[in-house]
């Protein structure tokens, strides 16, 4: 355990965790001898976006960076007043390969702490179906996991999936605020728990409501430091308040000074362009045919009705199949149709 750091703020954050964020900045400064030179965290005129999954698994998923991604982690924990971890060992996770091209997930970590609990992280860029029922299974695939041939079920301990959406999961109206925890709970008394080993927090970006840095908790700070709706001042105020966001954007500078993540990030960003442009379009195809189908369906309804009031004014089908510009078996059968529903 390393030497405990005290904050330019006090923050009870980095006290609970007893770990430092020095090495993570002396790291970031290390890969590059310029870092500490102003660079723009403009790209072509845009603003870095931070929900692109390199740069997300840049700062989250490296060995060298595991204090920011302990931070976030207990961040969640200490809102909700759940026991957090003090130590963190990436682990492999395969369990949902996504090819390039429809990837929705930006970042996906697993890891093991020191007293064994299982802790997945996941940022959810785009809406997914069932994502509740996804989440649940997700767990139960790490926890199940979790059992080796021969152990037995008193082996098995908290396994914790976080998910952090780029979009509302819950209706306003049911759950107005950003962070959601669920656990298994007695419905006869809801402060019974069945056990500790389940845990799924859903935080949902968009709702999360500006204030002033010195306001915010620790996750309302992470947040902010992803959101797209912050500007580089406001970050630059978060990273006073939190030393972990001041390694962050450390850690910008030489993301964003290496050519092959920067190669890499724009490939991503290209992939999100492309996709976005394919979906609007499909959306607009689809609109556009609705409206030739339902154009096609008012028609046929006045013809329709055009047909049995003709009929009923004595014109034969035939007469009434060139006026219309339709087979007499059409029009006959249209007829036929209307007097067995009356019928």
């Amino acid at each position: 355990m390393t030497k405990e750091v005290k904050r330019k703020t006090p923050d009870k954050s980095m006290k609970t965790l007893g770990v430092t964020n020095v090495p993570a900045v002396a790291a970031a400064k290390a890969d590059n001898k310029n870092t500490n030179a102003e660079i723009p965290t403009l790209l072509h005129g845009k603003p870095l976006n931070r929900m692109n999954d390199v740069f997300a698994k840049f700062i989250f998923a490296n060995e060298k960076r595991k204090d920011l991604t302990l931070d976030l982690i207990n961040s969640v924990f200490e809102f909700e007043g759940t026991k957090e971890i003090v130590d963190f060992d990436f682990r492999d996770r395969e369990l949902d390969p996504e090819s390039e091209e429809g990837k929705t997930v930006v970042l996906d970590v697993t890891g093991r702490s020191s007293d064994n609990t299982l802790v997945n992280v996941e940022i959810q860029l785009h809406k997914v179906d069932g994502m509740e029922k996804r989440m649940l299974y997700y767990w139960s695939r790490l926890y199940s996991k979790r059992l080796e041939t021969s152990e037995d079920y008193t082996t098995l301990n908290r396994t914790v999936v976080i998910s952090i959406l780029a979009y509302k999961l819950f209706d306003r109206k049911l759950w107005a605020h950003y962070h959601s925890s669920f656990a298994i709970l007695n419905t006869k008394d809801v402060s019974q728990k069945l056990t500790d080993d389940l845990e799924l927090h859903v935080v949902e970006l968009p709702k999360l409501q500006k204030k002033a840095a010195s306001e915010m908790t620790r996750l309302e700070r992470w947040l902010a430091y992803l959101s797209p709706r912050t500007t580089d001042d406001e970050r630059r105020q978060l990273a006073m308040t939190d030393t972990a966001i001041e390694t962050a954007l450390e850690a910008e500078k030489v993301f964003l000074a290496d050519p092959d993540y920067m190669t890499a990030y724009e490939r991503r960003e290209k992939i999100m362009r492309d996709n976005a442009a394919m979906k609007a379009a499909a959306i607009k195809d689809g609109l556009a045919k609705g409206m030739a189908k339902g154009m096609a369906e008012g028609r046929l309804a006045e013809q329709k009705d055009l047909i049995l009031k003709w009929h009923h004014q004595g014109k034969s089908d035939a007469f009434i199949a060139e006026l219309l510009s339709k087979t007499e078996a059409e029009v006959t059968a249209i007829i036929q149709q209307s007097e067995s529903e009356t019928d």
